[in-house]
């Protein structure tokens, strides 16, 4: 792979499948939906953190009844998934510097406290640490993918970013390239692992100002292309459960408690009601 070509697929032919496109500008990892890539060790630090928490039991359950008779979850409204997303790319842009060894708080990436004391908050935590995992594991797998974006997509000689606007027509160009065929939460994640290696070449070619324009992008690329497609995949929430596919199965101590004590409380009230039916019905014959 050349430092201004085209990005080679990690993966060999016959894992992909349809036929790899003819390598051009702007081409890079876009099958990046192979099932083991995603096989996240439940023993791991971030895994168990993105465990199902109390206030989620009723979430989990009612994405089992509706797995298993069919129902149609409600529809997510845009608004909170464009604005999670957005949130999970500052996060993840964060993450990516530290682990570079260049974020500071000069930097201006604060803006998870925008959604403190929504319901959104929550599901950050629960989705961030997942998307953190595969991300990390995506840049330690495939390094020459995810590091020295821009000299790989930028037709500018050694990738240099000429302003601020060039960063989210990059992510733009990257997009349409990714999710040409289809889309798949491997493929979100590697945009998120895009974005994270281009903030690096941003900070590192001294325009760290030009981060909000990157987030910016990444956020036009969910609004314009994600929306409807994370909406029926369950929303953000769903690439939790699928990268920690065992958090949907599996039941916490405290959440069963909490479930039978549930179960309990219904089945007391419904008692209840009857008998004080019966009584109202039989004191007046």
């Amino acid at each position: 792979m050349s430092g201004k070509g085209s990005l080679e697929p990690p993966f060999p032919p016959d894992r992909l499948t349809s036929p790899p496109p003819t390598k051009r500008k702007f081409s890079f990892p876009a099958t990046l939906h192979s099932s083991n890539l995603l096989a996240v060790d439940p023993a791991a630090g971030a895994a168990s953190s993105a465990r199902r928490r109390l206030s989620n039991v009723s979430d989990v359950v009612t994405r089992k009844l509706s797995n298993t008779i069919g129902w149609k979850a409600p529809p997510i409204p845009t608004h909170d998934i464009i604005s999670q997303g957005r949130c999970l790319c500052y996060q993840y842009v964060r993450s990516r510097l530290k682990r570079a060894g260049m974020f500071t708080r000069k930097l201006g990436l604060q803006r998870v406290r925008s959604i403190l004391g929504t319901s959104s908050i929550e599901v950050i935590r629960e989705v961030f640490p997942a998307l953190n995992y595969v991300g990390e594991e995506l840049e330690r797998m495939h390094p020459r993918v995810y590091s020295g974006v821009a000299r790989q997509i930028s037709r500018n000689p050694g990738g240099e970013l000429a302003s601020e606007e060039t960063v989210p027509c990059l992510m733009s160009a990257v997009a349409r390239d990714l999710f040409r065929s289809d889309i798949t939460w491997a493929k979100v994640i590697s945009l998120f692992a895009m974005a994270g290696g281009l903030a690096v070449d941003c900070v590192r070619q001294g325009h760290s100002d030009y981060l909000p324009r990157l987030v910016d992008g990444v956020t036009e690329v969910i609004e314009d292309e994600l929306v409807p497609w994370i909406n029926d995949n369950g929303g953000w929430m769903g690439l939790s459960y699928h990268v920690n596919p065992s958090g949907t199965t599996e039941l916490s101590v405290l959440e069963w408690i909490a479930l039978g004590l549930g179960c309990i409380l219904g089945i007391c009230v419904f008692i209840f009601i009857i008998k004080f039916v019966g009584h109202f019905l039989f004191s007046e014959t």
